[in-house]
């Protein structure tokens, strides 16, 4: 029995997807498949491609959450102030 779903991917990992399967002269579908059941995740490539990501997204969250906490750290004239510059900055 077969198993349907939809994954986004990269524009490069669609390249190479199209370019492997039609290489092999199977369906895109069936080398995904082939893909996905013979893979290694503790293939060196696959862990530091995945840490990257982690980074990655750990990195833009700690951002957020370094901004959130540095505004409540403010006080009531510093955050007018930056409200006013920021009225000023948008009106030129």
């Amino acid at each position: 029995m077969k198993k349907f779903i939809q994954l986004q991917i990269s524009n490069k990992a669609y390249d190479n997807l199209k370019k492997m399967s039609k290489e092999l002269g199977i369906h895109s579908n069936d080398f995904a498949s082939l893909c996905f059941e013979y893979v290694d995740i503790k293939h060196r490539g696959i862990t530091e491609a995945a840490r990257k990501i982690r980074d990655l997204k750990n990195k833009e969250s700690f951002d957020k959450k370094n901004l959130s906490q540095h505004l409540k750290q403010l006080s009531a004239e510093q955050i007018e102030l930056l409200l006013n510059k920021a009225a000023q900055k948008k009106k030129n």
